[in-house]
């Protein structure tokens, strides 16, 4: 030949005509509009000369060139120029389709069988091409998916209708997944009547393999990371990688990390380092040995080693079946090796989890069993995947350990558990409470045996709402203590909020205001026996009386704390009675303490605590049930422990005062100390005569006995005394100044009928 000839046509690996030249036109007598799509079978139909067919090199998934026959020479291609070709085309053509072309090649009958293999078909299958004659193709073919595929070829034997590019799925001999794409058409004689089937086949098995390397890539970006939880993440890389990618997946976590310290700096110091397993997931039984929360040392594995101090993932595959003639092992301990072994395991990728120069974690891949095994195609996947899932699991411990900080805050800026005071018992519920939320509720001990009762709550979440939530509570208890009514004190506190919420640039929580806060407080007297309640967009108490009755103390709810509407707070006083209860609950929980739930636990609790515990237990069932509460139950006040004397407005009353003082006290059980009671006596005489000098009739004496002795007097008179230091030469001006020297506290509450100065003194007995 001079030069080289043009093919006369191409065809695709499915046998459809894809180029046609004019020496093709001229020599089947066929156009190219008329050829090009069709099978070369029914394009070459009758045409005569023998053919050469030829691989393309440059056809992405095969394909094929035909040219004119070896044999003709330039003669040949001269003829087939002028369309003179006398041979027959159809045997050779189908003689080198069979013999030489790549391209696998089945023809079967109506039943399935075959009765036609080509070379390349029987070598894809591993057998000769003549043993595989007569059987049907769910015998020959280990079908993934037998039912839905001989349903696909026998639709096209019924209806005619081709089928291009159908992957199926086989298993080969040795348990492994091979992908064909197949391409299936009708056979019929020139009567019409249907012979069979031409299938051509083409190995697709490494696209289909990268396909699921780049498939498990996509889960693990799409599965991991939804969670801002530790172990969730970790129980999410898991579940992307087996199944589909890995028959076992072990994700341990660095101890420390897994205690929610930070993790170690790379390059680790792996004789020391311990890992604890954080997730499993497997496609077979579980396995004892790896259970979850197990610790393995890290120097115990070479394998460990390598992958922690590469951060590059490490590739073992046992050599036991004798494939690869190696005799690797995938553990250094022999129980485990054993245990990996009797479970099927032949090949492992360990995966360090490695972000930002810190160390996480490791993860193990096992494949077992029939599974393919890992090669280093697997380690690019395994690399991109423990990337992603590295960056998600750092994200998930910082919020961690943003919200055990939050949590660890917040327990301190609360109270502790309140319990029994005189006169009333207290205990609170908090139900599904958010970590670094900023809920609060407290117990404030004010003078004359009262207390303030509160819940409350902060706007948004995390550290800003949870240090807010501290600032409000502080500047709470410090209002209540210059004894304020409630509706003053909340009127004063929501100031406070609102200059916290300029100082606090930066904060914002939730809608458009920077800091708001939900508050109920409720001021309880034991000795007359009555709750003066305020609110802040928090409903107000609901009182519970003796006999099991249910009303709400009728306090309008006011603006909550910090936001812009100025109308006032309102307050409301209502008696409350022996053995009542008080409940005061955020909005959340407010709606599930209906009068059925009351009422069933009232008949069974007698204490605070007990029905806090049965609140609980009840309604934290059902997880829509969330917020705190705040439980108080009134109990009589025992005669012995309080008492009140009217004193005359005249100077003997100090007298009268001292020694009333002495002779009560003495009579209490347990014997006072000897100057515990000159200090009292002390303490009497200088509040009733500043009543006497500066006060207006009548004058009142009350002596309160707890954990500690109060001590007021009360007159009419609406002037404040002030302490202050009397010079050297000053004859008076001392009592106060004594009095804040002998007491822990003191301090003065404004009443419509007048003052009340009142002193608390410790009170040790002997």
């Amino acid at each position: 030949m001079g030069q080289a000839l043009e093919p006369l046509f191409t065809a695709d690996d499915a046998g459809r005509v894809t180029s046609w030249s004019e020496a093709a036109a001229r020599l089947f007598g066929r156009s190219a509009d008329a050829a090009l799509g069709e099978q070369v079978v029914e394009a070459v139909r009758g045409a005569d000369g023998a053919l050469r067919v030829v691989l393309r090199s440059d056809a992405e998934g095969g394909g094929w060139e035909v040219f004119p026959g070896d044999g003709a020479g330039d003669e040949a291609s001269d003829e087939a120029d002028h369309g003179a070709g006398d041979g027959d085309v159809e045997g050779p053509l189908v003689r080198a389709l069979f013999s030489v072309s790549q391209l696998g090649l089945l023809v079967v009958d109506r039943d399935l069988r075959l009765i036609r293999v080509s070379a390349a078909a029987g070598s894809m299958h591993g057998s000769a091409s003549e043993e595989l004659l007569g059987r049907r193709l769910d015998e020959v073919y280990r079908l993934a998916d037998p039912v839905g595929d001989l349903a696909a070829a026998r639709s096209v034997l019924e209806t005619g209708t081709s089928v291009f590019s159908r992957l199926v799925t086989v298993l080969s001999a040795g348990g492994y997944r091979q992908h064909y794409s197949v391409s299936a058409f009708r056979l019929r004689r020139a009567d019409g009547e249907v012979i069979g089937l031409a299938m051509t086949v083409l190995d697709v098995t490494r696209r289909e393999r990268d396909a699921e390397r780049t498939a498990t890539v996509s889960r693990v970006r799409e599965r991991v990371g939804r969670s801002l939880q530790v172990m969730e993440t970790c129980q999410d890389l898991a579940d992307a990688l087996s199944p589909g990618f890995a028959d076992l997946v072990v994700v341990s976590l660095i101890d420390q990390v897994a205690g929610g310290d930070y993790p170690p700096l790379h390059p680790v110091d792996t004789e020391q380092l311990l890992l604890r397993r954080a997730a499993l997931r497997t496609t077979g039984p579980p396995d004892p040995d790896l259970a979850v929360g197990g610790l393995e040392a890290v120097r115990d594995e070479s394998s460990y080693v390598r992958a922690l101090l590469q951060s590059r993932p490490v590739l073992l595959r046992s050599g036991r079946d004798g494939r690869d003639g190696r005799d690797d092992r995938l553990s250094d301990t022999p129980e485990r090796e054993n245990s990996l072994r009797a479970a099927g395991a032949h090949s492992m990728i360990v995966a360090s989890l490695t972000v930002r120069g810190r160390v996480l974690g490791l993860v193990r891949m096992f494949r077992r069993g029939r599974s393919e095994r890992y090669t280093l195609p697997d380690l690019q996947v395994v690399e991109s995947a423990v990337a992603h899932a590295a960056l998600c699991l750092d994200n998930a411990r910082r919020a961690a350990h943003d919200r055990a900080l939050a949590s660890t805050v917040h327990r301190r800026l609360l109270p502790r558990p309140p319990g029994v005071r005189l006169g009333i018992d207290t205990a609170y519920v908090a139900l599904s409470p958010t970590a670094d939320s900023g809920t609060w509720f407290d117990v404030v001990p004010l003078s004359g045996a009262r207390c303030g009762l509160v819940v409350g709550e902060v706007s948004g979440a995390g550290m800003p709402s949870v240090a807010a939530m501290g600032h409000v509570r502080t500047a709470l208890r410090a209002l209540a203590g210059l004894e304020l009514q409630p509706d003053e004190l909340l009127a004063r506190l929501s100031d406070t909020l609102t200059q916290l919420a300029h100082e606090w640039t930066g904060v914002a929580v939730s809608g458009d205001l920077a800091l708001t806060a939900g508050c109920v407080y409720a001021l309880y007297d034991p000795i007359a026996r009555t709750c003066s309640v305020a609110c802040a967009g928090q409903p107000a108490p609901r009182l519970i009386g003796s006999d099991g009755r249910i009303e709400r103390i009728d306090a309008p709810v006011g603006p909550r704390l910090g936001a812009p509407d100025s109308a006032p707070f309102a307050m409301a006083t209502s008696s409350v009675g022996d053995g009542a209860t008080l409940i005061l609950a955020s909005d959340e929980l407010d709606p599930a303490l209906s009068q059925e739930v009351v009422d069933r636990l009232l008949a069974v609790y007698s204490t605070a605590r007990e029905l806090a515990d049965g609140m609980f237990t009840r309604l934290a069932a059902d997880p829509r049930n969330k917020g705190t509460a705040l439980l108080a139950r009134t109990r009589p006040l025992p005669t012995d422990r309080t008492s009140v004397w009217d004193l005359p407005s005249e100077d003997r009353a100090a007298s009268d005062a001292r020694r009333i003082t002495r002779r009560w006290l003495t009579e209490r059980p347990g014997p006072p100390s000897a100057d515990a009671l000159d200090s009292a006596e002390l303490l009497v005489s200088e509040l009733v005569t500043n009543a006497v000098r500066y006060g207006t009739p009548p004058i009142k004496l009350r002596l309160i006995l707890d954990r500690s002795l109060t001590i007021e007097v009360t007159d009419s008179g609406a002037t404040t005394p002030n302490l202050r230091h009397a010079r050297v030469t000053d004859e008076g001006g001392r009592g106060l100044f004594i009095v804040s020297r002998l007491t822990e506290k003191w301090g003065t509450r404004q009443s419509s009928t007048g003052k009340t100065i009142w002193a608390e003194q410790s009170w040790p007995v002997e």
